[in-house]
């Protein structure tokens, strides 16, 4: 099995895709909370793969994607022409006008990382969406929010209610259980040795995240060829000192 057909079947992958499917049928928000390296953005993108047939605009914030790079991205995702991206009102108000019309996927990456105003802006939008096409604050637009932890605490600020209120469905993407570890490595790794004790302490220092799984084996294949040439918890262990924050 490989990795990429792996990490389709763990449980973090297969969550995010029925949260998308629902979002998607039901023009609704949701939102995806799960620690760094638990397959969020490998989900969504593999997501897309499955979906080609949905319009979809994705975007991948980080510290800088204010309200006015999220308008200017929306614009051109919809196709919108003429001057808009002068004026964030006249932008804002293409943008509602053409969601309306033919509401378009939404994707947000790292969401943990937007401002309280861009959620806000968000927030006005699918709000503007919905009274347009007349639900009720049903439904508007289908609109994913996938971040860490601190996505879910910043949703619980006072002046984020009105966006909280509107989220439909927030789901967990679990951390990679001690089986999952192990087909990860099979996937992966398929070569590498490992005894019992050493996958319990992989799946405990990596904290069941693939990402820090791709940073602890290579250090700890490599320790463990001087050394019987098969992963121990002792070897494990090990690698901490290599890398940082474990």
């Amino acid at each position: 099995m490989s990795a990429a057909r792996f990490l389709l079947m763990n449980r973090a992958t297969t969550r995010a895709f029925q949260l998308l499917d629902r979002v998607a049928g039901e023009d609704t928000i949701g939102i995806a909370v799960a620690n760094p390296g638990v397959c969020k953005t490998f989900a969504l993108k593999a997501w897309r793969l499955r979906h080609k047939q949905v319009r979809h605009c994705a975007i991948e914030a980080d510290v800088l994607t204010s309200a006015r790079p999220l308008l200017t991205c929306l614009v051109r995702a919809l196709a919108i022409r003429g001057k808009t991206q002068s004026n964030m009102a006249t932008s804002k108000a293409s943008i509602c006008a053409a969601l309306a019309r033919s509401p378009m996927m939404v994707m947000i990456d790292e969401a943990d990382l937007l401002t309280v105003r861009t959620f806000d802006v968000l927030r006005s939008i699918w709000d503007q969406v919905s009274e347009m096409r007349d639900t009720d604050g049903e439904s508007g637009f289908p609109l994913a929010l996938f971040g860490t932890p601190h996505l879910r605490a910043m949703l619980m600020r006072e002046d984020l209610e009105r966006l909280r209120r509107r989220v439909s469905e927030t789901v967990e993407l679990p951390p990679m259980n001690q089986r999952e570890v192990e087909l990860a490595l099979g996937g992966k790794w398929p070569h590498l040795k490992v005894d019992e004790e050493g996958l319990a302490e992989l799946t405990e220092l990596s904290r069941g995240s693939f990402g820090w799984l791709n940073k602890i084996v290579p250090i700890a294949e490599k320790l463990a060829n001087k050394d019987g040439r098969v992963l121990t918890a002792r070897i494990v262990r090990e690698t901490a000192k290599y890398l940082l924050g474990l």
